[in-house]
């Protein structure tokens, strides 16, 4: 059995030149200390794995979570073979009056991957092909992606799955600073494995007009 071994220094104390053959730094509590050559998602992004799925940039319109008609939903079909793990969403506001409310996700289980009235997801008609991160791949995404080009209705409201974080005022579209956006840092804390879907919603009818993208990563099961 192989052993890696490091040795405890300060780094500040260490320059190589080109070509030499070096022990592994670690630190005082034995750790080994690591530095990123790329971002933390270029290996998946390189292969092709990372998937970005927006509206258009007139937005959406965000529904209250009560509704059955979402606008904006990722689903991964039962059967898939692969899970969804979203990294992060990123929110801009387009148009109209907000009212007091939480932007939130809902979510739909047992989803399978039939369209059908007695199905969980009832229409899902012209839904949008997410992009590839990487462009100019031929990877394609196993996501159903539906957004506000897209007819989307569901059997029964979804049940509250997370929160963004993100809190809209009652406020005027002009009354919003030039700079004005949201995140949503997923950072890989969920998963949506197959047979599963989420819909972005309000607590309340939020009444915001959103350009929205989310990006995640498809691994194998």
């Amino acid at each position: 059995m192989a052993f890696a071994q490091g040795v405890v220094f300060d780094p500040s104390n260490a320059a190589s030149t080109d070509g030499s053959t070096v022990t592994f730094n670690s630190g005082r509590a034995n750790e080994m200390l690591m530095a990123e050559l790329h971002g933390k998602y270029y290996t998946q992004n390189y292969r092709g794995n990372v998937f970005i799925g927006s509206t258009t940039t007139t937005g959406v319109v965000i529904p209250i979570a009560t509704t059955k008609t979402p606008v904006y939903t990722i689903w991964n079909p039962a059967g898939s073979g692969k899970n969804i793990v979203p990294i992060v969403s990123l929110f801009s506001w387009n148009a109209t009056t907000s009212v007091l409310g939480a932007v939130i996700w809902t979510a739909t289980t047992g989803a399978g991957s039939t369209i059908a009235t007695t199905a969980p997801i009832v229409t899902f008609t012209s839904p949008q092909a997410p992009v590839n991160a990487n462009l100019g791949s031929g990877k394609t995404s196993v996501a159903k992606f539906g957004n506000d080009s897209t007819t989307i209705s569901i059997t029964a409201a979804a049940s509250f799955y997370r929160n963004t974080g993100i809190t809209a005022t009652a406020s005027t579209a002009g009354a919003i600073i030039s700079a004005w956006s949201w995140r949503d840092d997923w950072d890989g804390t969920a998963i949506i494995p197959p047979g599963n879907a989420i819909h972005l919603m309000g607590s309340t009818a939020v009444a915001l007009t959103l350009v929205v993208s989310t990006i995640w990563v498809e691994t194998p099961l």
